[in-house]
């Protein structure tokens, strides 16, 4: 399949790299597996190459006998078997146990589980989860319960990472009606989390991928695609100030954006402002259709939408104005535009996001579970609101 073309292509080079090293019979395995994800004509030649050395046909009475000699070693090898695979057996540390079972002890206190302040920024919030999501995942944690603290982790991360989500949790604790919280900052009376509150979440792979797909840096090198395979390495000082540069790199854009979502709160200050020294205010609007705001309208240069209440409208100083006269007109106008281009954003970001979560559960893993037909539905999902943005630039 087109999709697997990548995941082919490097195992293919796996597989080259392990004829090199002497491994015959590992790179015929990896190069079929290889041209089972995506046929080439290059992996062929290479299957017939290793098919030749690594299955060399037998002599004319090996079958017959084997020397007494190769059957001793083979005896000593099948002896040895099992004291091997005790030695590989995966273990943890008591340490390792004892952050499991603190994680878990506190699940429904997200910011115990990700070890962060509750005043926390979102970059500390980052930080936060790339540390526990390092200590806490299967591959390298073995204790008992490593892997519930690890999808742990990623909830509590998915919650606090969105502010609507955020807020909800800070005021009413998990939807089960337990949290974190005493019983004096519970409200008396909580209203139930919405159904779709904290659905729709991406899985903890899906996550752990978007953190570590494309760091090199870190303590683990992440194959992103629905092949996920972790590999551990040291970590190099030169690997140690990228990934401190990349840290800071994101405090500054998150000052960035705090400061972005203060410029609709700095709009309003300066319509107060003139509406005290020169009398008049703008009127609010809606992009939706809904009392009190029925009134269409359109902006003169864009001709975006946007309903009002009429009453209001009328008593503004927009009231007996036209855009294509007024100066005071399509100031509002542009600032209507403004809103909507930002609202278009937000949702094309989503739209691009749950395409790719579709494409990503339609490939399934390394080939198992593959449906085509859900694949190629996701591929063609239309994306209205990235559409309708590129008209704004």
């Amino acid at each position: 399949m087109e999709v697997n073309r990548d995941e082919a292509a490097r195992a293919l080079d796996i597989a080259q790299k392990k004829w090199l090293a002497g491994d015959s019979v590992g790179a015929l395995r990896i190069a079929r597996k290889s041209h089972s994800l995506y046929p080439t004509t290059l992996s062929e030649k290479l299957i017939a190459e290793y098919e030749k050395t690594s299955s060399p046909p037998p002599q004319k009475g090996e079958t017959e006998k084997e020397p007494e000699s190769e059957l001793r070693s083979r005896g000593k090898s099948a002896t040895a078997k099992p004291k091997e695979e005790d030695t590989n057996t995966r273990t943890h540390t008591p340490q390792q146990l004892a952050s499991v079972r603190a994680v878990i002890s506190v699940k429904n206190d997200y910011y115990k589980v990700l070890d962060a302040e509750r005043t926390a920024t979102d970059a500390e919030l980052k930080r936060a989860y790339r540390k526990s999501a390092l200590l806490f995942h299967p591959d390298k944690n073995f204790a008992p319960g490593a892997d519930e603290a690890f999808k742990l982790v990623a909830h509590a991360f998915t919650i606090l990472s969105d502010p609507d989500k955020r807020a909800h949790y800070d005021r009413y604790g998990v939807a089960d009606g337990s949290s974190g919280f005493s019983q004096q900052q519970q409200p008396q009376q909580r209203r139930r989390a919405p159904a779709t509150m904290f659905q729709d979440e991406l899985s903890p792979e899906d996550l752990f991928n978007m953190f570590f797909g494309g760091d090199t840096g870190g303590r683990f090198g992440v194959q992103f695609g629905p092949n996920v395979r972790f590999a551990q390495h040291f970590q190099s000082p030169s690997h140690r100030q990228q990934q401190q540069q990349r840290e800071e790199d994101d405090s500054e854009r998150t000052l960035w954006t705090a400061c972005v979502q203060f410029i609709p709160l700095l709009f309003f200050v300066v319509a107060i402002f003139a509406f005290l020294l020169g009398g008049s205010v703008m009127p609010d609007y809606s992009f939706e259709m809904s009392p009190p705001y029925t009134e269409l309208r359109h902006t003169y240069a864009r001709n975006v939408k946007y309903w009002v209440d009429p009453a209001e409208y009328a008593r503004s100083s927009l009231g007996a104005k036209t855009a294509s006269s007024s100066h005071e007109v399509r100031s509002f106008e542009r600032d209507v535009e403004a809103q909507y281009v930002s609202r278009l954003q937000r949702r094309c970001r989503q739209e691009k996001e749950h395409k790719r979560f579709s494409i990503h559960q339609a490939q399934g893993w390394f080939g198992i579970g593959n449906d085509r037909t859900k694949l190629q539905a996701a591929k063609d999902m239309p994306l209205p609101a990235c559409d309708e943005l590129k008209r704004f630039r």
